[in-house]
């Protein structure tokens, strides 16, 4: 992303996922690194797996527009997906399966806003922002603590 001109604040920090097709025979495991997806394709036709080998040719002209048209291809085995843990969570669909992979960097979810704005209206949306991931991250480390201990 191009930060030239912004502020920013981070909001949550989490793990991404992969989503791939619930038939898929790599959805029976627990827990995945990038080599194990080589020749699935992402949304955009690159391979999966970070370019180490050539993305599957079924899912390399697929395209998608939003959300629902990525998962509906996920479903069908054409692509997989990188989500981030709060995606996966809202959108839990029978024909996807959700999985770690070892070796991805964790996700940032962050506030952005013009470096010369000055409207009380964005101010207060920044706040509000900071204000809820605050309260999720702290509502997150009691759950983990509680499952944990």
């Amino acid at each position: 992303m191009d930060d030239r001109g912004l502020d920013s604040e981070p909001l949550l920090t989490e793990p991404v996922l992969v989503a791939m097709a619930a038939t898929d025979p790599l959805a029976a495991r627990t827990r995945l690194c990038l080599a194990d997806l080589a020749g699935r394709s992402l949304p955009n036709g690159a391979p999966a797996d970070g370019g180490r080998t050539a993305p599957s040719p079924s899912g390399a002209t697929r395209q998608a527009s939003n959300l629902s048209e990525i998962f509906s291809l996920v479903e069908t085995g054409s692509i997989v997906f990188f989500a981030p843990a709060s995606v996966a969570r809202r959108n839990p669909r029978p024909g996807v399966a959700y999985r770690p992979v070892s070796d991805l960097p964790n996700c940032t979810l962050a506030v952005a806003w013009p470096q010369e704005a000055r409207s009380p209206a964005v101010a207060a949306f920044v706040r509000a922002a900071c204000a809820i991931a605050s309260a999720h991250n702290a509502q997150a480390d009691t759950h983990t603590q509680s499952t944990t201990a």
